[in-house]
């Protein structure tokens, strides 16, 4: 038997899992914290077990938990690892909402981390968001290769070892396993990642374990990943692939699957920061009281690390093509996505060709008219996404900020396409003017040209326009193609591109595409020379792009790539005593002093822009920097302005939701969460906190029904477990209440973590053991003063001891922590009433009334 003792010192447990037991340590000669797993050998194969152990020490890769050491006895191993300080992704997730560049960050962690174990002939076979642990840097560690194989092995082994739901078809069907099992695994975890719910769970009979794996073992998974709220559709077509039954349909490495997100992810850089101001969103700590495990903060509001900010920080505003010679009001022109109509579907090629020649043909005319800006087809297309198909064509264009709504309607026939292009009055509705003509989507010179001409018509202008060979324009959309797609090396379109400019300087679409290439290629090779490339190519661009936003815009996200803050800062500075719309000119500052974290200016900024045109857009960045600089009243104004007219966003409502319910807004966030339901009608940590919610408003027939919800979805919680024992107790079931809070006391028995023990202290309360709840609030009062719901839970069992002024002195200080008033209305504080003057003064008459009349 290993005694620990002889290695390390300040040993406390960490956890316990089936086969192993966790401890964190201090390395008696190294003098460091490591984390070491105990496994009985009587319950693993010793021998594969060390080989493992021994392969994965001489793996050292920073998505991957470092194996440092072995000891071993004829019963035990003890296997020496990293102490990794944060949580695992599941209980990340609890606590806060990710935007899609945050989640494709972390995946893009996990699956380099994978690819470096696969590389070293190592499988994982149990990848979950348990075995996933997040660090304080929010880089995400692979753990636990306990029931790892040896990839060499693969063909005469299997394993049936590991979670069942998340398990591939072939592990559940005891087949030989390759990399292919993981990489199942791996499109399971994401496609939970943007749905809070398994992929299986809709097609299972419930949502039982063994139901689920039944469905994953025998049945190909229907759930359509392109088809998730929020969810890019290149990465939900890259899911739904990596979700195939049959693995020989799934990418053969994680290399495939690294490349694809990576340029995904630049993708949705661009699509947020190139042609629409669209600062990311902050996250926020859950605001639940006492049902939420959390870990400890500071303060309620304290961020776990902001959201991933646009990579290039300045966005572009309207797709980048203005002119700000002259201070006539200008028109802002909106062009919706291609209606594809006709007797022929086109082919995905055709149809990229016909998209790219007409908002090419779009930019262009916009770059030369001194009278329209252009908002940016990404922002539209965000903005169609938000609002839903129920959108009116008026409500379309209040949200867009738009003057002129184009709708190209393309009606085919094999590659031939019939194109109406319609001008509608954003404000009323009514058609402006239409022009009919017609393209040949196999040519994009065609589609480009003929649709330039068009446009002008449509607006009865004309500029002079060059034409180039078929074999440039061939070459230009073969590079647009790979770039998007992410099929070519970034280092190789870089290099095309900058053929494609010498050979033809004057096309003026090139120019951006330039700057997205570059910028990307120096992300991954932080080479400044590429940057001082792009610079010079920018300067020798033609006169009418040195005349455009476009081209100060492009230099400063230059600048900001290198890191040359000062010549940033001096660009921006030089749009104040231009004649840029003020709209625009505000919207750049207040991204470009986000960026700097000079919060306040980025805040008066935004909200100098949203009064002058409160577009959707607008107001969710207003909204998000206002959860910057802590205003939380204003932040609640502009998320309920996103989601009056955008019911699809789910940040937007979420956030909406978390701070009504910590400020006591039950029936508001009640609505905020009813909608995201009606969306994702499974997110069980929805579910519990509109349980909550429906508990400040007394309605406890409603709390119950919820949190039950919950608690089927995911038994295993002891948060929910919890919130169902709560709600059940408002109720007067007392009986069913008392279960639920045993079954957390015999879950919480060998724990040392700090939010476990926080369900425990409530567990003893609720039971009647309060000198033992006392004790327990005592001791993690110690370890760990700022934990989020310490104070509440306190207050809770310092009332049911009777100790009413020292309860109230704690509810006085958490309110003014931030905690409201609504959850000193619950049950748990009646005995508060005795002090009424005392209890009124804190809570105000309206929440003392609702407590004690």
């Amino acid at each position: 038997m290993i005694q620990l003792e002889q290695f390390y010192q300040q040993i406390t447990p960490l956890g316990q899992g089936g086969m192993s037991r966790v401890f964190l340590a201090v390395d008696a000669k190294l003098e460091r914290h490591v984390a070491v797993k105990l496994l009985d050998v009587n319950k693993v194969d010793k021998q594969q077990a060390l080989n493992e152990a021994k392969i994965l020490a001489r793996v050292n890769h920073p998505n991957i938990v470092q194996v440092y050491k072995v000891h071993e006895s004829d019963t035990q191993l003890a296997i020496e690892m990293e102490y990794v300080q944060g949580a695992t992704l599941k209980h990340f997730l609890k606590t806060r909402h990710l935007e899609s560049e945050q989640k494709l960050q972390l995946l893009i962690d996990i699956a380099q981390g994978l690819s470096e174990a696969h590389k070293n002939d190592i499988l994982h076979l149990d990848l979950k968001a348990d075995n996933i642990l997040i660090n304080a840097q929010g880089v995400a560690k692979i753990a636990d290769f306990g029931i790892a194989q040896l990839g060499d092995e693969q063909r005469s082994h299997h394993s049936s070892f590991g979670s069942l739901t998340a398990m591939s078809p072939e592990q559940l069907n005891k087949r030989p396993l390759d990399q292919r099992a993981d990489l199942f695994a791996f499109g399971l975890l994401a496609y939970q990642l943007f749905a809070n719910e398994h992929p299986y769970l809709a097609q299972a009979k419930d949502a039982a374990p063994d139901a689920i794996a039944e469905q994953i073992k025998h049945v190909p998974c229907q759930s359509d990943a392109s088809k998730l709220l929020d969810m890019p559709a290149q990465l939900g077509a890259l899911i739904n692939t990596l979700l195939a039954f049959d693995k020989a349909a799934r990418p053969n490495s994680f290399h495939q699957v690294i490349t694809q997100l990576k340029q995904l992810q630049q993708n949705i850089g661009y699509a947020q920061c190139d042609d629409t101001q669209d600062i990311d969103a902050v996250d926020l700590q859950v605001p639940t009281p006492s049902k939420s495990a959390t870990n400890a903060k500071s303060n309620l509001w304290q961020k776990y690390g902001l959201v991933m900010s646009c990579l290039f920080a300045v966005c572009l505003i309207g797709a980048g093509y203005w002119y700000w010679q002259t201070n006539q009001p200008k028109s802002y022109i909106a062009a919706l996505p291609i209606t594809f109509d006709g007797q022929t579907e086109l082919t995905d090629t055709q149809q990229r060709i016909a998209t790219l020649g007409l908002e090419d043909a779009i930019s262009n005319f916009i770059l030369q008219d001194t009278s329209s800006l252009q908002v940016s087809n990404s922002e539209v297309t965000s903005t169609l996404k938000l609002m839903g198909e129920q959108a009116s064509q008026t409500d379309i264009g209040n949200a867009l900020g738009a003057d002129v709504l184009l709708e190209p309607v393309f009606n085919c026939r094999n590659s031939l396409c019939e194109v109406t292009l319609n001008a509608i009055d954003a404000h009323t509705a009514t058609l402006l003017d239409t022009t009919r003509y017609s393209v040949d989507t196999e040519s994009f010179s065609e589609a480009y040209h003929n649709s330039l001409v068009n446009i002008e018509t449509l607006f009865n202008k004309r500029f002079t326009s060059q034409t180039y060979s078929d074999a440039f324009y061939e070459k230009y959309v073969a590079q647009v193609e790979a770039f998007q797609s992410g099929s070519q090396d970034i280092a190789v379109t870089l290099a095309e591109v900058k053929l494609l400019i010498r050979q033809e300087p004057s096309f003026a679409p090139l120019y951006r595409f330039y700057r997205k290439v570059a910028i990307t290629s120096h992300h991954f090779n932080p080479n400044d020379d590429i940057i001082w490339e792009l610079l010079d190519a920018l300067d020798r661009s033609p006169e009418t792009y040195k005349l455009s936003a476009n081209f100060i815009v492009d230099r400063i996200q230059a600048y900001q790539a290198i890191k040359d803050w000062g010549k940033a800062e001096s660009l921006i500075k030089n749009l104040e005593t231009s004649n840029i719309e003020q709209y625009e000119l505000y919207s750049i500052k207040a991204n470009y002093y986000r960026n700097k974290a000079d919060y306040q200016t980025a805040l008066d900024s935004i909200v100098l822009a949203f009064n002058l045109k409160s577009t959707l857009q607008t107001a969710r960045n207003a909204a998000t920097i206002s959860l910057l600089n802590s205003n939380y009243d204003e932040a609640l104004f502009y998320l309920e302005q996103v989601s009056l007219r955008a019911p699809n966003d789910f940040w937007a409502l979420k956030t909406l939701g978390d701070i009504s319910l910590a400020k006591g807004l039950a029936n508001q966030s009640i609505n905020a969460y009813s909608q995201l339901l009606s969306k994702t009608p499974n997110d069980a940590a929805l579910l519990s906190n509109l349980s909550i919610a429906y508990s400040l408003i007394k309605d406890f027939e409603l709390s119950v029904k919820y949190a039950h919800k919950s608690y089927k979805i995911s038994p295993e919680s002891l948060i929910f477990t919890l919130n169902l024992a709560d709600s059940f107790s408002y109720s007067g079931d007392m009986k069913k209440a008392q279960s639920l809070y045993k079954k957390i006391l015999l879950a919480s028995r060998d724990t040392d973590d700090i939010d476990v023990l926080m369900l425990r202290a409530q567990a003893l309360l609720h039971t009647g053991q309060k000198l033992a709840a006392f004790k327990l609030i005592n001791f993690i009062e110690n370890k760990s003063p700022a934990t989020y719901d310490l104070k509440f839970v306190k207050a809770m069992i310092l009332t049911s001891l009777n100790e009413s002024q020292s309860a109230l002195v704690i509810i006085k200080s958490s309110i003014k922590d931030g905690w409201g008033k609504s959850f000193y209305t619950l049950p748990w504080f009646k005995k508060l009433c005795t002090n009424s003057s005392q209890l009124q003064e804190i809570l105000g008459t309206q929440h003392f009334t609702q407590l004690c009349a």
